[in-house]
């Protein structure tokens, strides 16, 4: 992946970014038919009547539908449309490929970073959650926290289930095919055809970044989830394997899901921890040492790569 990948004997980046769009959209909506369908024939087609304002009100079956809803519409969006056009594309580099990094320490490196960084990832959190829009999009901030507050709820019912089944639907869906669907098609795909299209490897990654961030169109989580696509962008870059992106997106889900069933577990609310324990100094503490172990990461992944 170094230098430009784009070569003239391949398609243009604009075609294939046509041919990405169309993949996803038939094949999200094949997926999203399949897992309806046979979310009925389990569950009863009286659970399509779950609606936006019962969220917080959903039982186990309703739980359950809704997650192999989700399980369907994920592996229809991401993973589906980014392994066939890695295939179909004749280019003179594939966009992604399974084969693991170089050297084994990058993978105990990825999960420093995220250890180290996660106080001032939860500094952003913070930070994102105090935006205010000018009073003359005032209308477009009330939509804004409407989608966030109906997401907000929709979430809490997920991580809130306690039993080991729920925490092991939960990691699967929101940990295992998230981290590889969304690595695949944003990282693998998205970001190396913008890459192709500009020559620049800086711009495609923060580009596909705001993307990642902004089709989960939860806006006051806008800007930590953009820095950790883009921090993905980066391992993905300089690792040159597609699997250190993955494992950073599965580490930032799952500690989330864990600490939510803990919490859950033990009567405890979902924000119980919320600013318990960070203060400035840690905050700063955790870029410093959060840059410097990702400039190692670069490093030592040049090394490996040579």
């Amino acid at each position: 992946m170094k230098g430009n990948p784009y070569n003239p004997s391949d398609n243009h980046p604009g075609v294939s970014l046509i041919y990405l769009l169309l993949i996803v959209l038939l094949s999200a909506l094949l997926f999203s038919f399949i897992g309806l369908g046979l979310g009925i024939l389990v569950y009863g087609v009286e659970v399509l009547k779950i609606g936006t304002g019962n969220f917080d009100k959903l039982g186990a079956k309703e739980l359950n539908f809704i997650s192999l809803s989700q399980i369907f519409s994920a592996i229809g969006t991401f993973i589906i449309p980014a392994v066939l056009l890695n295939r179909i594309e004749k280019n003179r580099r594939s966009y992604f490929d399974c084969s693991l990094p170089n050297r084994s320490g990058l993978f105990l490196l990825v999960i420093l970073i995220m250890i180290f960084s996660a106080p001032f990832f939860e500094f952003t959190v913070y930070l994102n959650e105090q935006m205010e829009l000018p009073s003359y999009l005032k209308g477009v901030e009330e939509w804004m926290r409407e989608k966030e507050e109906e997401m907000a709820v929709l979430t809490k019912a997920l991580l809130t289930r306690d039993t080991i089944g729920g925490l092991l639907t939960n990691l699967f869906m929101i940990g295992v095919l998230a981290a590889v669907g969304e690595e695949l098609l944003f990282r693998g795909c998205l970001q190396n055809i913008v890459w192709k299209w500009t020559g620049k490897i800086h711009i495609a990654i923060w580009l596909t970044a705001f993307i990642f961030s902004a089709i989960h169109l939860q806006f006051f989580g806008f800007l930590p989830r953009m820095l950790i696509g883009a921090l993905c962008g980066y391992l993905y870059f300089w690792g040159k394997s597609i699997w250190l992106p993955i494992l950073a997106h599965f580490a930032n889900n799952a500690s989330a899901i864990i600490i939510a069933f803990y919490l859950t577990k033990s009567g405890k609310p979902l924000d119980y921890l919320d600013g318990k324990f960070y203060h400035w100094p840690i905050y700063v503490t955790s870029f410093i040492i959060g840059l410097f172990l990702i400039d190692y990461y670069r490093k030592y992944s040049s090394k490996s790569n040579i």
